[in-house]
């Protein structure tokens, strides 16, 4: 018997082969790959192809021209948008970074000052939904951090290229500032055109609101407390060795803790001082406890929170704000009812009525403050003067109580 052997073609080989031209008619594969098989071939047609290779129309597109035209015109838009898009981040990006360095973040973050982000600041404040002070310089919102403690987020308006410039130096001295009657400065935000400043959260909220927001009783022994307490806040930043001036000392500014300790706050709003820095360019401060003379001259001094303060004392007194009924002065009243021996008419009730020995006290905070209120500065007494004045008018007091062996903390 015979057996016959028929050897397999590589059609695939013969296509590559330098007659090439003639075998590519003979085992057609257009628009697609070739691949031996055993006693013959397949062409399978490439990405984005589709049909029979081995026809005479051969693999054909998946997508007509037209289809494809705009596929590859959506493309370009999306990279162009997607183009636009990072360098508008990146403009925005470097915007933040520049605004960081500027504000003195580097320097800031060295010193150990937290350094919140825009976002973080956000999400913190519920996208600032809840306001619980406002005023000339800004506003300030309530938050609670990651770890839950709840803060104070005061955003500024006030744009001004002075003080932007300044603004790393008073973070750092407001930093570095602890006193149990300050407010706390726990951090930062340098990401805004003005750098948003976060405290600790004082939850009875303002001296003003207690005095004059509600009718809650306020004892005389409380009052005093609070002066003493406010006074030595103040008299501890006078006392730095770069002095630090408040320049807005008002009961609006005083805020009040769960066991009514005092804490000043708001004395980043005013510019770090030295003694004989020049007069300012601009006045701050609220126009019914402003200073006379630093509203005139333009020169914030130490004596200018003293008589601020002297306001505050009255307010402490008489329970009645710094400008009252049909837009009364409670200092220029009270400086003339003293003088006409009448000012136990101004003081407040609750604390006054039928109690002679409240009424001395009252009388004695009541002159301290007008020392505080002298037209002439270098009458006025220091701010550790003042605190020493009234620790010993509620010495005096406490005595009357028949609690003499009492120290005053």
């Amino acid at each position: 018997m015979f057996s016959v052997h028929f050897s397999d073609i590589d059609e695939c080989a013969l296509r590559r082969s330098p007659n090439s031209t003639m075998y590519e008619n003979i085992y057609p594969c257009r628009g697609g790959t070739c691949h031996d098989t055993e006693g013959d071939y397949e062409c399978k047609c490439n990405f984005g192809r589709r049909g029979d290779g081995k026809s005479d129309k051969g693999c054909e597109p998946v997508l007509s021209r037209p289809a494809v035209a705009v596929i590859g015109t959506i493309g370009a838009i999306a990279l162009l948008f997607m183009l636009v898009i990072f360098l508008h981040m990146e403009r925005e990006n470097r915007k933040l970074r520049d605004r960081f360095n500027r504000n003195g973040g580097s320097f800031l973050k060295s010193a150990g000052i937290e350094i919140f982000t825009k976002d973080k600041l956000g999400r913190i404040t519920n996208k600032y939904s809840c306001i619980i002070g406002k005023g000339a310089f800004g506003k300030v919102y309530k938050g609670t951090t990651d770890a839950g403690v709840v803060v104070a987020v005061k955003r500024s308006i006030i744009v001004n290229k002075d003080r932007q410039k300044d603004f790393a130096n008073e973070i750092t001295v407001q930093s570095k500032i602890s006193h149990p009657n300050l407010v706390r400065l726990m951090g930062c935000c340098l990401e805004t055109e003005v750098p948003m400043l976060v405290y600790e959260f004082i939850p009875r909220g303002s001296l003003q609101d207690v005095l004059h927001g509600n009718d809650h009783p306020l004892p005389l022994e409380t009052r005093l407390d609070i002066a003493i307490s406010s006074a030595e806040g103040l008299d501890y930043m006078h006392s730095q060795s770069q002095m630090v001036l408040h320049g807005d000392v008002k009961s609006g500014n005083i805020l009040i803790d769960d066991s009514f300790t005092p804490k000043v706050s708001d004395f980043g709003t005013s510019r770090l001082m030295c003694i004989d820095k020049d007069h300012t360019n601009w006045v701050v401060g609220d126009s019914s406890y402003i200073d006379p003379v630093y509203m005139k001259t333009g020169l914030l001094t130490a004596k200018s929170d003293v008589y601020s303060f002297g306001i505050v004392l009255l307010e402490l007194v008489t329970r009645k704000k710094a400008r009252y009924g049909q837009n009364r002065s409670l200092p220029m009243d009270y400086v003339k009812a003293s003088k006409d021996g009448t000012a136990r008419q101004l003081f407040d009730e609750e604390v006054s009525a039928n109690v002679e020995e409240n009424m001395e006290s009252l009388e004695e905070i009541g002159k301290i403050a007008v020392k505080c209120l002298e037209e002439d500065v270098n009458n006025r007494p220091t701010m550790g003067e003042v605190r020493k004045e009234i620790e010993k008018c509620k010495t005096q007091w406490l005595r009357s109580q028949g609690r003499a062996n009492e120290v005053i903390p």
